[in-house]
């Protein structure tokens, strides 16, 4: 039995930790949200966050591998001894309902700041090709210009 609370344990633990994943994977898009709406887009920084969520989200995919080997490994044991863990499915039944709807919350932001990021992208795609094309309207002119143009004094050679 003892070896038991110690996998319940461990249960409730590894949720506890996918939950501050969850919510550091929460703010983490909302900072996501704000560095899309803004009017300097930085590559950089928004490269940073996704490369600290991918690390969040490997680890989330640890922990649920964990919890569900374990959970495996005592799932007849647990259910048999529903009474003497009431307290802990409990709390383990409302992390999981928080990390369901984080989840939920995440995903939708994920699809807000998907089409936001199109639309950045799309502006600075545009911004580029104008001024791709203005300087390439600016460098004909030069050229234009740098052919065209007569000094005074060939004039006066040409004249005598």
């Amino acid at each position: 039995m003892e070896q038991m609370d110690t996998y319940v344990g461990i249960m409730l633990d590894s949720l506890k930790r996918k939950k501050s994943y969850l919510e550091e994977i929460l703010t983490l898009t909302e900072k996501q949200s704000e560095i899309a709406d803004s009017d300097a887009f930085d590559d950089e920084v928004f490269g940073e966050t996704v490369d600290r969520k991918e690390i969040l989200i490997d680890n989330i995919n640890e922990i649920d591998k964990g919890f569900t080997s374990v959970y495996d490994r005592i799932r007849g044991n647990l259910l048999d001894n529903k009474d003497k863990y009431l307290d802990e499915l409990k709390s383990m039944q409302d992390l999981i309902r928080f990390c369901m709807d984080a989840g939920l919350k995440i995903e939708a932001l994920e699809e807000r700041n998907r089409a936001k990021l199109e639309f950045a992208l799309a502006n600075r795609q545009k911004n580029y090709r104008q001024v791709k094309q203005s300087r390439s309207i600016v460098n004909k002119y030069y050229r234009g210009m740098s052919g065209s143009i007569i000094n005074d004094s060939m004039l006066y050679d040409r004249k005598k």
